[in-house]
């Protein structure tokens, strides 16, 4: 047994651990592609910060996958138990992180041009990476924003009011529409004003995207029904274009009434379609309809219920009027027309009146 007088005495030091995780990856990829190079070279440090621009923009992406939702000043207790010197080079300390250097970041980026220098970072990384293009998918979100705002114009967009896609139509928003490819990629970005509409955005966006993108290969731009109208496609320049047709317009309110005679389609059962070539804003284009099954059925089970709730509903008023009395036969004859009316699916075979003398 050892003696305890001889026992020796261990010391141990406990070091801080430091995070890094899938942080170190998306920085990693940041200087891969030489993100960091073509920033600083765009955005050129004109104040005495130690660190340049691009440590902060990569500082915020990195902050964007957790804390969106705190104050500027808050920022650096993003990165209080991050390895900071691992992610953004030796001597960066998480105090340089400040909200003056972020802010004077944020100054640069709309002084140079959101748009302009996201759209380079991308052509930038596509002339690195095989990025797909073959399907780009453009639409727009709005973004709400808390404070009262009071006539806050920039110098490019209106904060204000306009049809929230939150359902929040108590707060001023801005618009954001952006194009991604088949991946989800991001391709294009861009700000508008809160009470823009989806009929010029998304027209702008495929328009602004298509004159720094040149692709080889064919490009299909997908949109919803808003990037429909006679003017988009008529301004959209030689593109292929997916789209959905708005059920407003009388051709396609024609096609969706007529007995067509619709195919199975070969690739996926559950479905048929009807194909036909129209020529619509002066633009020849294939329309295609398509019947999913499943959803039909479930609509008819749907009707069925609905109509069976209505059909007990009318027999239980039609109950109730057969036992009225009225005072002649016109109030009769109103009675039974508001009740039809009232019941629109309901259609009476006939109506009997007889004359009580009392």
């Amino acid at each position: 047994m050892a003696d305890k007088n001889n026992s020796r005495l261990v010391e141990s030091s406990i070091k801080r651990t430091r995070f890094l995780g899938h942080l170190g990856l998306i920085a990693g990829v940041f200087r891969e592609l030489e993100v960091d190079k073509l920033i600083d070279e765009k955005l050129p440090k004109e104040r005495d910060h130690k660190i340049p621009h691009s440590v902060c923009i990569l500082a915020m992406v990195l902050n964007g996958l957790g804390f969106i939702g705190q104050r500027l000043y808050l920022f650096p207790d993003f990165f209080r138990n991050i390895s900071i010197e691992r992610l953004f080079g030796e001597g960066v300390t998480r105090e340089d992180l400040n909200q003056y250097a972020i802010g004077e970041t944020l100054d640069r980026i709309v002084k140079y041009g959101p748009t302009k220098l996201f759209t380079e970072i991308v052509l930038h990384i596509m002339n690195r990476l095989p990025i797909p293009v073959h399907c780009l998918h453009a639409d727009t979100t709005s973004v709400s924003v808390y404070g009262d705002y009071q006539d806050e114009e920039t110098e490019s967009i209106d904060i204000t009011f306009g049809i929230p896609k939150n359902g929040r139509w108590d707060l001023k928003q801005f618009v954001l529409s952006l194009i991604v490819n088949q991946h989800g990629i991001p391709l294009f970005m861009n700000t508008h004003s809160g009470n823009a509409s989806d009929k010029s955005t998304i027209l702008e966006a495929i328009k602004s995207l298509k004159s720094a993108v040149s692709p080889e290969s064919k490009v299909y731009y997908v949109a919803d029904s808003s990037f429909y109208t006679d003017n988009n496609i008529n301004n959209i320049g030689k593109s292929f274009w997916i789209s959905r047709v708005p059920a407003t317009i009388n051709e396609a309110k024609e096609l969706l009434t007529a007995n067509l005679n619709l195919k199975p389609l070969k690739s996926d059962e559950r479905y048929s379609f009807y194909q036909t070539f129209v020529d619509y804003g002066g633009v020849k284009q294939k329309w295609v309809l398509l019947l999913s099954h499943k959803m039909k059925e479930k609509k008819e089970i749907t009707l069925r219920k609905k109509l069976q709730n209505e059909l007990e509903k009318a027999e239980k008023s039609l109950k109730k009027l057969v036992g009225e009395d009225f005072f002649c036969e016109e109030d009769a004859l109103k009675a039974a027309e508001k009740w039809t009316a009232d019941f629109p699916s309901i259609v009476f075979e006939k109506v009997d009146l007889k004359t009580v003398k009392k």
